[in-house]
């Protein structure tokens, strides 16, 4: 029996490296071409990607061969281990001692706190660009991305002056609601989730937050094991780093390229998942500005 292949490791998200301990046995949940996602003993998935996949709070990045597939090396159910800071299988390793982590400390610091008149501004030229990708490339949603366009998908009516019963059904609509891997309507809902992330606790806010967390909380068992993983992590303030990057981007005095740039890297994720967080971003924002905007 031949060595196993060792593969470089590019980068190791925060959570990851925090929750693998010497001797965790891990499972494999499903294999990608580019992608390997295992079921950790707490629960929840680690994520193996290649190069061009982007960091996540749970994720390895690695560099694999140009012609690696991860179907032919291991299928649902086998296991994989780790110990002596080296996730192995039979055929494959990774070491991860000395790899780089990639943890946003300033999003997770609790401090990213700025001002929303100086988020707000950035609303309307996402909003054009948004709409404008979708054109150039024909981008499916299911959901109505933007108000009044998209004729025939569903509406997303999330609003500050929503009772937990219009909340609950609104939730009840969206989660696992589309097409895709992450559903369209969990993609909206975790984009929804980050906007409102840094106004959590505003009294004007802090309400709507957490019911609407507590709703989908109790509503995860709706969808698919990777879409549940994404939108719990999301609801710990646990999201992918175009994501943070573009929100801690709009707090700052960012140029509009900046701006632009970031918001591209979030739409460039997956056939239709990247939009419809934008989206849900969006979203977030309309419906902070309803609460947190100076009365005219």
């Amino acid at each position: 029996m031949g060595q196993p292949m060792f593969l470089p490791v590019l980068s190791v998200g925060y959570l990851a490296a925090n929750r693998l301990a010497e001797g965790d046995q891990l499972q494999v949940h499903s294999a990608f071409q580019r992608s390997l996602n295992l079921r950790h003993p707490d629960g929840y998935l680690l994520s193996i990607l290649s190069r061009d996949n982007q960091n996540l709070p749970d994720a390895i990045r690695i560099a694999p061969p140009g012609n690696w597939d991860w179907r032919y090396h291991l299928q649902a159910g086998q296991a994989v281990r780790f110990a002596n800071a080296t996730l192995q299988s039979e055929h494959w390793g990774m070491v991860l001692s000395h790899s780089i982590r990639w943890c946003p400390q300033a999003w997770l610091s609790g401090e990213f706190a700025p001002q929303f008149q100086s988020v707000l501004r950035h609303y309307a030229p996402l909003a054009q660009q948004l709409g404008q990708y979708c054109q150039q490339h024909q981008s499916a949603s299911e959901l109505q991305l933007l108000p009044g366009i998209g004729q025939g998908a569903r509406a997303v009516t999330l609003a500050m002056t929503d009772t937990p019963a219009q909340l609950t059904a609104e939730v009840s609509a969206l989660i696992g609601f589309g097409r895709g891997l992450t559903p369209d309507g969990d993609d909206y809902l975790l984009g929804y989730l980050t906007a409102l992330w840094p106004w959590r606790q505003h009294p004007a806010i802090a309400t709507h937050d957490a019911t609407l967390r507590s709703i989908i909380s109790s509503q995860l068992s709706r969808t698919n094991d990777i879409s549940r993983h994404y939108l719990a992590r999301a609801l710990e303030g646990h999201v992918s780093q175009p994501i943070c990057d573009l929100m801690l981007l709009l707090g700052t005095e960012a140029t509009a390229p900046q701006i632009e740039a970031a918001a591209q890297q979030v739409m460039q994720f997956g056939a239709s998942s990247g939009v419809d967080c934008l989206a849900g971003l969006l979203h977030g924002l309309r419906t902070l500005s309803s609460a947190l905007s100076p009365a005219r």
